[in-house]
């Protein structure tokens, strides 16, 4: 190799080198893949509380069903969810994607009469779970379910 392409090589890993040093140092997600993905990056009190979103609903026949999320799910990821959690506490009327969204993925099934975002709440003593909690944070009753797609 040449005394230049062992240059440009040294280079390139002392400009990467500082790029993740000064984005973990920063902390900002805008940064990546230079920082850490924050979202996935914090600590959690060995006797607190771990919250995670969901979906779940009520079809035309009275069942609940989970609503699946991510790969082969309805076409939303959690952290979609999560992140437009106060948006859809404020406005639940969001949720209607979601029966759109549940229609095209099941189209056997019966339609969604309601959707719910739930926050399924872990709480923890000495690191290990001690109790589950399900709690409802938004529900939409979907006006026409035979077609959720019509407003």
């Amino acid at each position: 190799m040449t005394r230049f392409g062992r240059a440009w090589r040294v280079c390139v890993v002392l400009l990467v080198a500082a790029g993740i040093t000064a984005g973990t140092l920063g902390e900002d997600d805008r940064t990546w893949p230079f920082a850490p993905m924050v979202q996935f990056a914090f600590k959690v009190d060995i006797n607190g509380e771990i919250h995670s979103l969901g979906l779940e609903g009520v079809d035309t026949q009275g069942r609940r069903v989970d609503i699946p999320l991510g790969y082969g799910g309805i076409g939303l990821e959690r952290a979609e969810i999560e992140g437009q959690r106060e948006r859809i506490v404020r406005e639940p009327n969001r949720l209607q994607a979601v029966a759109v969204m549940w229609a095209a993925y099941a189209p056997d099934r019966p339609r969604l009469a309601r959707v719910d975002m739930v926050d399924t709440v872990s709480t923890l003593r000495d690191s290990r779970v001690a109790g589950r909690q399900r709690v409802t944070v938004a529900t939409w009753s979907v006006p026409d379910p035979a077609n959720p797609g019509e407003r």
